[in-house]
């Protein structure tokens, strides 16, 4: 099969590789969103004051949770979520949720650090000011410090985000289906159809690696793009 051939094969086949690219992209949004919600929670509750029982057995879950999701790998937090915690969610007719769970969950210890950090940033005066003003902690941090916040940690989060997008490749370690029908990331569909075309395999497979290249490179406009209204934003 001459080189020509192959690329015709990929042609053919571009229907069924950009649903795949669309799957993989829904689970990597939806694990981002998640994430960052998880991220700003737990990353309020490890700088909020520990004046009471409560606070203190929060922020040790939080420690936990941060530090195992950490220190194990994804592909194995994916595979133990599949088979156990999320085995009802295994078995529905749609079962995207479990990836978007399982990756929106290791995302959001990532999260909390990084958001912990910009918050840690931020000069302790802003806090102070609000709470001079009469509002409470919580308002506080929600309406002047989380904002300032973001703005700082903006590069970092986008990392944590291209990581993400790359990280789900490993998706196709699980079965994905989608109204009962076995469906796959972009991975799993270069893997599957480069095992049914062998002397396409390779081909496949730098086709998929120039897709992730593309959207990591398109995050990375974004980025440029929000870091840049940020700055006007200031001046």
């Amino acid at each position: 099969m001459t080189f020509a051939d192959k690329i015709a094969k990929l042609w053919d086949l571009r229907g069924l590789f950009l649903e795949s690219l669309g799957y993989s992209l829904l689970i990597a949004f939806g694990a981002v969103v998640l994430g960052f919600i998880i991220g700003v929670l737990l990353a309020v509750i490890r700088i909020a004051p520990k004046k009471n029982p409560v606070m203190k057995a929060l922020d040790a879950i939080a420690v936990t949770y941060i530090t195992v999701i950490r220190g194990t790998p994804t592909l194995v937090q994916l595979l133990i979520l599949y088979n156990s915690v999320l085995v009802s969610f295994k078995r529905m007719s749609t079962n995207l949720l479990v990836p978007i769970i399982a990756f929106g969950i290791n995302s959001g210890a990532y999260m909390a650090e990084i958001i912990r950090s910009g918050i840690n940033s931020v000069d302790s005066g802003q806090n102070e000011a609000g709470r001079s003003l009469g509002l409470s902690w919580v308002t506080t941090m929600r309406r002047i410090v989380i904002p300032q916040a973001i703005k700082t940690v903006v590069p970092t989060i986008f990392n944590e985000i291209i990581i993400l997008v790359k990280e789900t490749s490993v998706v196709s370690y699980i079965v994905l289906k989608v109204n009962s029908t076995q469906k796959y990331d972009l991975l799993g569909m270069a893997e599957k159809q480069g095992l049914a075309t062998p002397a396409c395999y390779l081909v496949f497979l730098f086709f998929a690696a120039l897709v992730y290249l593309a959207v990591v490179m398109l995050l990375t406009l974004v980025q440029h793009l929000i870091e840049r209204r940020l700055k006007k934003n200031e001046r």
